[in-house]
């Protein structure tokens, strides 16, 4: 006889310590542990030997496969046991061994939106702050205090430098490192320097783009990289009728660390 969906349903070998917070139709598998703090959303499916540490909640309908780990302490020499919180949104997806770290100082927040998807051997770092319906795929990794915007793709072992920025709908190509921003709707490759490769056409397609907005944005992001004066080309896109291209602008204009490097001269 099958158990009603609402019953949560606890492997024998897990430990669930008091203070923990299991929503209903919860279902956690063999020697999981969950410690104090740790809040569970509706119908959370937990593989084995998954560990959430700290204040760590996760909202409704979220899968975490063998091995993750969330919550963890941050690799950061300042950390001095504050009791900081991880959130993350509805939806989501850890596969094994995917990772993340708590914030450094307490009051602080390493947060990921919904439907976000964690491959294996991912590492999300201290103080990130990660939009929806991102994909980590399998072992890439965000330094402390990284953004990443929404409906971005990270490929295969790249990586984002700490404190950098990716903007949304944006492809890191396998292997690349972030070392700065990568302005929103591109693709980006290579390391030391890594560069600005051309628009995100597929990812701007799905998302519904037009490709007169395509259009629009392909030319704004040249412009950028052609410019002599980045700032102050983002400056005269800043007013742009389209609102794609003030969105970009408005990133440039923000970025503590500046750009990525534009195309290699032939």
């Amino acid at each position: 006889m099958h158990s009603p969906a609402t019953e949560t349903v606890i492997h024998p070998t897990a430990i669930v310590l008091p203070g923990a917070e299991l929503g209903v139709g919860v279902q956690i598998g063999p020697y999981c542990v969950l410690e104090p703090g740790v809040v569970l959303g509706d119908f959370c499916q937990l593989g084995p030997h998954v560990h959430l540490l700290g204040r760590t909640e996760l909202g409704a309908r979220c899968r975490l496969r063998a091995g993750v780990v969330l919550g963890g302490e941050p690799q950061d020499d300042k950390y001095q046991g504050a009791r900081s919180l991880v959130q993350i949104g509805n939806d989501c997806q850890f596969h094994e061994h995917a990772t993340v770290h708590r914030p450094t100082e307490a009051g602080e927040v390493t947060r990921l939106g919904q439907r976000v998807r964690m491959m294996a051997g991912s590492h999300v770092g201290h103080n990130c702050v990660v939009g929806d319906d991102v994909v980590l795929v399998n072992g890439s990794a965000l330094g402390g205090h990284a953004q990443v915007g929404e409906k971005c793709i990270l490929s295969g072992n790249s990586a984002v430098h700490q404190f950098t920025r990716v903007g949304r709908l944006t492809m890191v190509a396998g292997g690349s490192m972030v070392t700065r921003d990568a302005p929103p709707f591109s693709i980006v490759t290579g390391a030391h320097p890594v560069r600005w490769r051309g628009l995100n056409r597929v990812g701007l397609e799905r998302a519904g783009f037009s490709s007169d907005r395509r259009d629009a944005l392909r030319k704004s992001l040249r412009q950028l990289f052609s410019a002599s004066s980045v700032l102050d080309c983002a400056q005269s896109l800043a007013t742009a009728e389209d609102s794609a291209v003030r969105e970009l602008a408005q990133f440039v204009l923000a970025s503590p660390r500046g750009l990525c490097a534009g195309p290699k001269k032939r």
